[in-house]
């Protein structure tokens, strides 16, 4: 992330990992990320994976069952994105 956002100009750069993790102790994670954020962003997709030939059906599906038993009483979910923050320069025509 961090020669991405100096290609595009930006200064001043801090990448930080954030982790999420979920399990029944977190009752609020499990369902307001794994199931109403997470799963519901990966399975929005399944037509346009299904077209670009990258699963099958059975796959797919598959592989979201497999998701939703995450967020099961024994199951767990861990996840981990990146969190930038940069300063966007005046440009040189401002």
């Amino acid at each position: 992330m961090q020669p991405l956002l100096t290609r595009a100009g930006y200064q001043e750069l801090t990448v930080r990992p954030r982790t999420v993790y979920a399990d029944r102790t977190r009752p609020a994670l499990v369902e307001g990320f794994t199931r109403d954020t997470f799963i519901a962003m990966v399975a929005s997709v399944r037509e346009d994976a299904l077209a670009a030939g990258l699963s099958t059906p059975v796959d797919w599906d598959r592989g979201i069952a497999d998701l939703h038993r995450t967020a099961y009483e024994d199951g767990t979910f861990h996840y981990t994105f990146f969190k930038a923050v940069a300063v966007n320069p005046p440009s040189a025509s401002a």
